[in-house]
């Protein structure tokens, strides 16, 4: 607005020398420039939360194995990220905001000047008629320059209005990404608890595997044993009854007692075996697996 033309005055040079000269155009482009910075950030910190949200409903939906605690060391380089550009923003709209203010003050303090100016063309009204019309030109110059600065200063106090409306967007949103990385520190920590505990159980229950390898062993073992018992009561049965054939009249208690200690150890064989596939088979560490 502050055009040549302003200052170019004869009256305003003679009196007050040349001044220096602002130009509100830029202003507008640094501010057509922010609100393009602040849609981008807006679009990037948007599209961070979404990434981070998706990334997270996949790690969460994943077996507690697979969990991948980098996650955590990528959320954080990307929340720095993005508060470093907001404030670097901030900072840039805090002197955008100073710099209006004081191209308003700069406004106000010229417009006193010129109103002065034209105080003092008034008072000049009184000399010959012939400077009367070039005072009027000069006021009429004034007037209309005037008229521009107070149009100026409205929309400077427009803008101003704009960058407070982003201001505070701006802290709301700050507010907002603070809670939610609050939030997912929080979840963080509870699924380090969990993985925690996801490892104690693993350990209890590669226990339980080789315990239950053990009694499977065991097992095979005494079946074999059992086998062995059956066969040797099976053929001890078989001599007995020859024996019984070839002398009905001889005492063959000695042979029935043997048969009975044959099977008091396979009863208690299997005694032994039962409690030990009971103890496994009831066992929470069983019932893990």
């Amino acid at each position: 607005i502050y055009g040549s033309d302003v200052f170019s005055s004869s009256s305003y040079r003679r009196i007050f020398g040349d001044s220096p000269r602002f130009a509100s155009s830029p202003s507008r482009v640094s501010s057509r420039g922010g609100g393009n910075r602040s849609s981008s950030l807006s679009r990037t910190s948007i599209s961070s939360v979404g990434s981070y949200s998706r990334k997270s409903a996949r790690s969460f939906s994943a077996p507690l194995e697979a969990f991948d605690l980098t996650q955590s060391s990528i959320l954080n380089n990307e929340y720095k990220i993005i508060r470093t550009n907001e404030k670097e923003q901030m900072q840039g709209l805090n002197d955008r905001f100073a710099m209006f203010i004081e191209k308003v003050r700069n406004l106000e303090q010229h417009n006193k000047v010129l109103e002065t100016e034209l105080v003092a063309l008034r008072q000049r009204q009184a000399e010959p008629s012939r400077l009367a019309e070039v005072y009027q030109q000069e006021i009429r110059e004034l007037r209309s320059q005037l008229e521009e600065l107070n149009g100026e200063k409205s929309q400077l106090v427009i803008e101003r209005d704009s960058i407070d409306d982003d201001l505070q967007k701006l802290r709301e949103k700050y507010e907002e990404e603070f809670r939610a990385r609050e939030e997912a520190e929080a979840t963080l920590k509870a699924f380090k608890k969990d993985m925690e505990v996801a490892n104690r159980s693993n350990d209890a229950i590669r226990a339980s595997r080789e315990e239950a390898n053990e009694f499977r062993r065991q097992l095979q073992s005494k079946t074999i044993e059992i086998e062995s018992l059956r066969g040797t009561t099976e053929s001890l049965e078989k001599q007995l009854r020859e024996m019984e054939d070839r002398h009905n009249d001889v005492n063959v208690g000695y042979i029935i007692k043997a048969i009975n200690n044959c099977e008091t150890l396979i009863f208690l064989v299997k005694s032994q075996l039962y409690a030990h596939v009971a103890k496994y088979f009831y066992s929470p560490s069983a019932i893990l697996l």
